[in-house]
């Protein structure tokens, strides 16, 4: 279920792509918080700083979604293919919504198409 999580040319099967799902929800989630609190440090109160932080969170989210599904376009080589570049807009899309929660649905799916 938890093999191959960084090699993004192999296939998954339904299985595999829920452990990719929950490996890198898991990543994007301590990711976001990371760097969530590391912009809302150096703030004079609490509140500052944790609204700084609340607000960085889910740009980190979108970015990550949006890589995540840039990488796998590139290694299984469908960066050509138009429908597939707009799937991993959509992701960024997703990720706006909600978050590393809904953006990463469709990486996990593009893990289960062939290499081209």
């Amino acid at each position: 279920m938890f093999n191959n999580l960084t090699n993004f040319s192999y296939k998954r099967n339904w299985k595999e792509a829920i452990g990719f799902y929950l490996a890198y929800l898991l990543l994007g989630i301590i990711l976001s918080g990371i760097v969530g609190g590391l912009a809302g440090s150096g703030y004079n109160t609490f509140n500052q700083g944790f609204t700084r932080g609340v607000s960085v969170g889910p740009m980190v989210a979108v970015i990550f979604c949006l890589i995540i599904s840039g990488l796998l376009l590139k290694e299984k080589k469908l960066f050509r293919k138009f429908g597939y570049i707009i799937l991993a807009l959509l992701s960024g899309i997703l990720a706006i919504l909600g978050g590393t929660l809904l953006g990463l649905i469709i990486p996990a799916i593009i893990t289960t198409k062939e290499l081209h």
